[in-house]
């Protein structure tokens, strides 16, 4: 654009120049040594920078403030000092993880680890404190190089202390309750047992007179009589039974356990022969599956499977042919053995008074039974660390699974 002769008016014209060469790339701002230095003082962080032999390049703030604070001085950690060379040798602020903090560091300098990190403690004269040291590398012009940065973690490891302190004042209240409770079950154990032994004498008593009198006086007594006498023998013979029961309950509440590793499927065979007399004239089929090892003691384990064994021969007398199933299956850290059959069933929202001491869901009218067997088949249980349950519906049969800690793998 170009102004004419002093009229005042602008012209365009025009021009071939040469077409000009693509702009250079703009620079990257270089930025001032001085700020390099403010942005590492600006890190709370105690950080430096060594170069690949360990000798320290360049401080922040905070380092040079806990060099002071701790003992250090320049020529020990400052700009132009070894700090690999300080670490090996445990110097001041680094006497304790020094030589720690050594290997880790000479091995990210040789390129042996991609970084290293550690925790140690330093406390002061009225504190304590703890600190994380992290090595990182990076490379710059073909040279190494790595960044030491320590971090306080003393508000951190405080809180873990009194969570630990906490856990251990609430273990501690654990197990002094659960000792009470093991000291209160073992004297009621013992009280029930005694108490049961001291009540035999005199229930035996009562039967023996009783029937003495009944032999005495049996040509002058009326039917009623007699049907009297019959009620009385039969009250008092349930009652020998309670306390038998009761005796046996104690026993094996008491009982001293001699852990071994048992093959539950001999167990369950020798529990079977020793019910068999109560399955003559029975038609029942017996499934046996695989059964696995456990630890425990062979002759309580025994005794667990007469008694669910004997309530499934029980159950399912009303069956012209009942099945009777014992199996297993591997669970979360345990083996949960099963003993299924097909009899009258239960209702389940009884469920939680099959296991109590003298808890009957059926009447005696159409079961005989004290209700102790189902107890003492969770006593046993439970003192081998395990766990009892029961599915049932009326009609529709009941199963029973005892389940028991998986054994440790050898060696």
């Amino acid at each position: 654009m170009v102004q004419e002769g002093g009229t005042g008016r602008y012209s365009v014209s025009q021009s071939h120049r040469r077409p000009s060469s693509p702009r250079a790339p703009l620079q990257a701002p270089t930025l001032p040594v001085s700020a390099v230095q403010s942005a590492l003082d600006a890190v709370v962080d105690i950080l430096a920078v060594v170069d690949a032999q360990g000798a320290i390049l360049t401080v922040n703030r905070a380092w040079r403030a806990f060099m002071h604070e701790n003992g250090g001085s320049e020529a020990t950690c400052g700009v132009g000092s070894n700090y690999l060379r300080v670490c090996e040798q445990g110097q001041p602020p680094c006497a304790d993880e020094g030589p720690t903090v050594a290997a880790g560091l000479r091995a990210v300098l040789v390129g042996e680890a991609e970084s290293f990190e550690a925790e140690y403690p330093c406390h002061a004269p009225t504190r304590e404190r703890w600190f994380r040291v992290r090595v990182t590398p990076f490379m710059d012009g073909g040279a190494r190089f790595a960044t030491v940065l320590h971090e306080d973690i003393t508000e951190r490891k405080h809180a873990e202390i009194r969570e630990s302190d906490l856990d251990s004042e609430v273990a501690q209240v654990v197990r002094a309750r659960t000792q009470e409770l093991r000291t209160e079950r073992d004297e009621l154990d013992a009280f029930v047992g005694a108490v049961s032994h001291d009540l035999r004498a005199p229930v035996r008593h009562i039967r023996s007179f009783m029937h003495l009198l009944r032999g005495r006086a049996d040509g002058r007594l009326t039917d009623d009589d007699r049907r009297l006498l019959d009620v009385i023998d039969g009250a008092a013979g349930r009652l020998d039974g309670m306390i038998s029961e009761l005796l046996g309950l104690a026993r094996v509440s008491q009982t001293t356990l001699h852990f071994q590793d048992v093959n539950l499927a001999q167990v369950v065979l020798r529990a079977w022969a020793n019910i068999s007399p109560e399955t003559q004239g029975r038609q029942i089929e017996w499934v046996a599956r695989d059964l696995p090892v456990v630890r425990g003691d062979p002759d309580l384990l025994r005794l667990v499977f007469e008694n669910l064994l004997g309530n499934a021969i029980k159950y399912t007398s009303g069956r012209e042919q009942a099945k009777i199933e014992v199996g297993s299956r591997p669970g979360d850290g345990e083996w949960i053995v099963f003993v299924q059959d097909d009899g009258v069933g239960f209702d389940p929202q009884y469920t939680h008074r099959l296991f109590g001491a003298f808890q009957r869901l059926h009447s005696d009218r159409d079961f005989e039974g004290i209700g102790m067997g189902l107890a003492n088949v969770k006593r046993i249980v439970e003192r081998h660390g395990g766990r009892v349950w029961a599915d049932g519906h009326p009609g529709d049969g009941a199963t029973f699974y005892v389940a028991f800690p998986k054994p440790p793998p050898a060696g």
